[in-house]
């Protein structure tokens, strides 16, 4: 039981001589279909060199993508590899999911039965007692002597008698346990009579410290380690002479050698992180690069609890990898290829990555400290009262982890913040949000708002703005109250007195609106007033797109988004 202590054994002889791999390979195989990527790596002039000199992770996921013809990678692959895949694959957090591990003894046993058996004696003994102790049942009987035993149970040796407990596991576990007796019976004999004195909850627990240091390595750290990453820091950090964020001048060689490739092809688009990263010509900077971006991901993905059941987790990931990085680019170089390349080189990307998800965090804590004293979050309005585009956008920075709404056209509502351009945009919303929300708490002094009435109408801010308006140009008593039918037609044609045809323009009146609003906001800075100003223009534009080609004998109350019409 000794060997269950160590970490590595001498059984490795075809891990020596690691050797730098040439990344091109790699850039063709995501290329090609499962059937080609094979046959690829089988024209190879030596496919066991090919895929052993892969990085850990560039196997792992290329294993991923060919999940279901994966036994010929894993004939080809390393002991390292096996080891990486298997830390990554068997564990449901702390617990050893012995479904997977069948599975993947299964495969590994198809693969490579030989060679699977002399690692289980060696390097993954604690593996093979732990899964032998819940899946079999152990008789020791002397086989000159008569013993009854219920049927199911098998013997290769006449002494040890054993009964594989699940049916659909009989093959695997008795093609394994054939091959560890004709590899060697007398560890074979060890290892089942070690079974009997194996103390489950103590085995998995070293197991499951031990895997933790060697995924450790790669960037998978215990969650609360791992959310470090999303710890917001500022710009300001990296200007600082001897930046603890700085890189160190040693880079560890050994280590460079194996930089994966995967996470960060996955992760490119066309934007200033891959434009500054496609301008480096020093081979080692740009290893120094994928090999950091790969265990920001892997540092990422424990972070957020994310499971990883095939590649698109790896996509996802390395494009919000890549998308806070480019935004802290963006902001400190001023959008300047030169100057972001130079930060790259000398600044360490999870540093990065926390400025750039630092300041999509600090545009959230400004919308918090808002909504705490808000009108809008005083009097329960859902974020539906802003309308799609201004809620949306608002529930998304709300988010534990802000995300950017871009609307359904690209198949997906929101994502994470990419570019100092989003976050100039979702600033703008906010700002204009904050200047209505303060208009609105002026008004309502005025004006008595009726919560009641949410019980009937959809409450906007639309609709509560030009129903008020509305009375207002209709000489009525200025309140947020409904108006009927008529006195909304009436409304319409006092308008579109210029306009002959649609779509009406509805010319002059924009001012019209945007000075009686502007009333309300008489105490604003100017910097506010302003931004408000823009603000009700905008409104104004999308009141006038929705009702260019509306009739006034077409307005129908059940219909009305702008204006509260009585049924």
């Amino acid at each position: 039981m000794e060997k269950l202590k160590q970490g590595r054994s001498s059984n490795e002889e075809d891990d020596s001589g690691i050797q730098t791999y040439d990344v091109s390979i790699l850039k063709d195989l995501y290329d090609l279909s499962g059937s080609e990527v094979m046959d690829r790596i089988l024209e190879h002039p030596d496919p066991p060199g090919l895929i052993k000199r892969l990085p850990n992770e560039d196997f792992f996921w290329l294993v991923k993508r060919e999940e279901e013809d994966s036994m010929q990678l894993l004939k080809l692959a390393s002991l390292r590899q096996w080891q990486y895949l298997l830390d990554l694959e068997l564990w449901e957090k702390d617990r050893l999911d012995l479904t997977h591990a069948f599975q993947w003894l299964q495969k590994l046993q198809r693969s490579d039965p030989e060679r699977l058996t002399k690692w289980l004696f060696t390097d993954n003994q604690a593996l093979a007692y732990l899964y032998l102790f819940r899946s079999v049942h152990v008789e020791i009987r002397d086989e000159n002597e008569a013993y009854d035993l219920e049927q199911g149970f098998i013997t290769l040796d006449g002494l040890f008698y054993i009964k594989i407990l699940k049916e659909e596991q009989r093959e695997t576990v008795e093609g394994i346990l054939k091959t560890m007796a004709g590899e060697d019976l007398l560890k074979y004999h060890s290892l089942l009579t070690g079974l009997a004195g194996v103390l489950p909850a103590e085995l998995e627990e070293n197991m499951y410290r031990l895997r933790n240091v060697r995924i450790a390595e790669h960037g998978f750290l215990p969650r609360e380690e791992a959310l470090l990453v999303y710890a917001p820091l500022g710009l300001n950090i990296i200007q600082q002479k001897d930046s603890p964020e700085m890189v160190e001048p040693a880079f560890d060689e050994e280590r460079l050698d194996l930089a994966p490739y995967t996470p960060f092809y996955f992760s490119k688009s066309q934007n200033l992180l891959t434009k500054s990263a496609s301008r480096i010509t020093d081979a080692r900077l740009l290893d120094r690069i994928r090999l950091e971006f790969a265990g920001l991901c892997n540092q990422v993905l424990s972070a957020d609890g994310l499971v990883i059941d095939d590649i698109d987790v790896l996509r996802k990931t390395g494009l919000k990898a890549a998308g806070y990085l480019n935004l802290a680019l963006e902001e400190m170089s001023g959008k300047d290829i030169g100057a972001a390349e130079e930060l790259l080189r000398k600044n360490r990307l999870i540093s990065l990555f926390r400025m750039g998800f630092g300041l999509a965090q600090k545009l959230k804590w400004e919308a918090e400290r808002w909504l705490k004293k808000s009108w809008f979050d005083h009097n329960s309005m859902g974020y539906g009262f802003w309308g799609d585009e201004w809620g949306n956008t608002l529930a998304g920075l709300m988010e534990n982890r802000p995300q950017y709404y871009c609307g359904p056209e690209g198949g997906r509502e929101y994502r994470d913040f990419e570019q100092a351009s989003d976050l100039t945009a979702v600033r703008k919303i906010l700002h204009g949000l904050i200047g209505l929300d303060k208009m609105l708490a002026q008004l309502t002094i005025t004006y008595p708002f009726n919560k009641k009435d949410s019980q009937t109408y959809d409450r906007t801010l639309h609709s509560l703005l030009f129903t008020l308006w509305a009375r207002q140009m209709l000489e009525l008593t200025p309140s947020f109250e409904a108006i009927s039918l008529k006195q909304a037609r009436q409304f319409f044609d006092q308008l579109r007195k210029g306009d002959k045809r649609p779509p009406y323009q509805m010319l002059g009146f924009e001012d019209v609106f945007v000075k009686d609003f502007m009333v309300s906001a008489s105490a604003f800075e100017p910097e506010d007033a302003a931004t408000l100003k823009d603000t009700l223009s905008l409104i104004w534009q999308q009141f006038c797109q929705e009702y260019d080609w509306v009739e006034v004998d077409a307005l129908d109350p059940r219909f009305s988004k702008y204006i509260l019409i009585r049924p």
